[in-house]
């Protein structure tokens, strides 16, 4: 029960620029996901459009995931693809390893990179704590390393509370930033899973449509995302979400069909 809660706090379609990407934990079972998505954006910088498809074979010690997405964002097109792979050592200790790439001219990263290690604590298995790192690479000569970690609590057979933050350095000009955020996730998985997130911090360099690169800003942002089982094996996947920061502010969400086996 308690992995497949972590899979509601993380499993959304892999992310768009500027947002943390997690790898996932285990799930019980092997799923495959599509739908699409549609994000208005303030003062004409272009909203977000696409679809995405995600998924997952889950075994005995390995679950892999294969994500990709095509979008429009920003009025760059482009498509992102991703493979990630967790595999557990034991019932105390899994890692998460991860690889991306995608098109189009600025949006997307030419690549991506996220690893990291999470470590179940006491008898019940109740904290975990995970620590990690990111590498990112545009198309142009801004990159990005980061470093992150995050305690995950289970405060009842449905209930799951994360706490996580960021470091980043952005070059060119080794422009450090923070980032903070949460999430609570409520209910059970094969019935309906809601999880509520927000973060907030600092970003270094953000590219979009305006002519000049948006440099060192603070934002904010938050989400829901609502899981029902329509059987035991189909599915909706719902999610609203909001962003802001001093130049334009992001609102829209996402509509999905999953099937589990």
């Amino acid at each position: 029960m308690r992995a497949l809660l972590i899979v509601a706090v993380t499993s959304v379609p892999a992310a768009l620029q500027g947002q943390a990407s997690p790898l996932p934990p285990s799930p019980a079972a092997s799923s495959l996901e599509a739908g699409g998505f549609y994000q208005h954006v303030t003062h004409d910088y272009g909203s977000w459009t696409g679809g995405y498809g995600r998924l997952v074979l889950a075994g005995a010690r390995d679950v892999w995931y294969a994500d990709a997405k095509v979008q429009e964002a920003f009025r760059d097109k482009g498509v992102y693809g991703a493979l990630a792979n967790v595999h557990h050592f034991g019932d105390r200790l899994f890692t998460q390893l991860g690889v991306g790439a995608g098109s189009g001219k600025y949006v997307l990263p030419k690549f991506r990179a996220d690893a990291a290690v999470t470590l179940k604590l006491f008898a019940t298995h109740a904290l975990l704590v995970t620590a990690g790192g990111t590498y990112v690479k545009s198309k142009s000569i801004y990159s990005d390393k980061a470093l992150f970690g995050s305690l995950a609590w289970y405060a009842g057979p449905y209930a799951l509370l994360e706490l996580g933050g960021r470091l980043n350095w952005s070059n060119p000009g080794t422009v450090r930033t923070e980032r903070v955020n949460g999430a609570l996730t409520l209910g059970r998985t094969g019935s309906i899973v809601l999880t509520l997130r927000g973060g907030a911090g600092t970003e270094g360099y953000q590219l979009t449509s305006a002519p000049v690169t948006l440099q060192k800003f603070r934002s904010k942002e938050a989400a829901a995302v609502l899981r029902t089982w329509l059987s035991r094996h189909f599915g909706v996947g719902e999610s609203a979400e909001w962003y802001h920061n001093p130049f334009y502010t992001r609102a829209g969400g996402s509509l999905g069909l999953f099937y589990a086996w």
